[in-house]
């Protein structure tokens, strides 16, 4: 693949992370614990694509912090491990929310990657939209999994309101840097 087409291609996966994330708001574990997961392997998909793509432009910092990214499932896998050594004591403890920390690790990889593109300014334009698009989940992960784990897993309902407006925000904003690196490759693909 071209540059450009593993950038486009890139786009089409932050997309469908985009709608696998969404799956978090269903509340229901069949379909939010395995959105999660499939979430945060096609956001590893995706910048290990946008790695590819723009690897020359962002240099080593930015490549390694993509690579980063990549690393959200495995987060997911040790998380997983962890809560089945612990068994039924990790639920009551709150270590719930390991269920949903590979988009995390994945959007945590895109925000550092984010900050670089503002130093590097690989892509065409909107070099920023990184560290928007990737910023949400995380931070609010953190503050949630610190609240509930201390809390051991009450949480109380009034922050939900809070909780699904960054679900709708990283959502939209994801879908939005995925159509502009779609757009973005496709202007590159037609002047090639």
């Amino acid at each position: 693949m071209s540059k450009p087409e593993l950038i486009k291609s890139s786009g089409k996966f932050f997309i469908a992370a985009a709608f696998a994330f969404i799956t978090i708001l269903t509340g229901s574990d069949p379909f939010a614990i395995p959105g999660s997961v499939v979430s945060g392997i096609l956001l590893a998909v995706g910048m290990s694509r946008l790695r590819e793509g723009y690897g020359e432009r962002i240099g080593a910092l930015g490549r390694n912090m993509l690579l980063l990214g990549m690393f959200g499932p495995v987060l997911w896998i040790i998380g997983i491990a962890f809560m089945a050594i612990m068994g039924e004591e990790a639920v009551r403890e709150g270590l719930w929310v390991l269920l949903f920390v590979g988009p995390a690790g994945s959007l945590f990889g895109l925000t550092l990657f984010g900050l670089t593109a503002l130093l590097t300014k690989p892509m065409p334009r909107l070099n920023w939209l990184p560290v928007l698009a990737g910023i949400w989940y995380p931070v609010t992960f953190v503050l949630f999994s610190i609240y509930d784990i201390s809390h051991k897993g009450v949480f109380p309902d009034q922050y939900v309101p809070a909780l699904v407006l960054m679900v709708v925000l990283q959502f939209l904003i994801l879908c939005i840097l995925g159509f502009v690196l779609i757009d973005d490759s496709s202007k590159e693909l037609a002047t090639a």
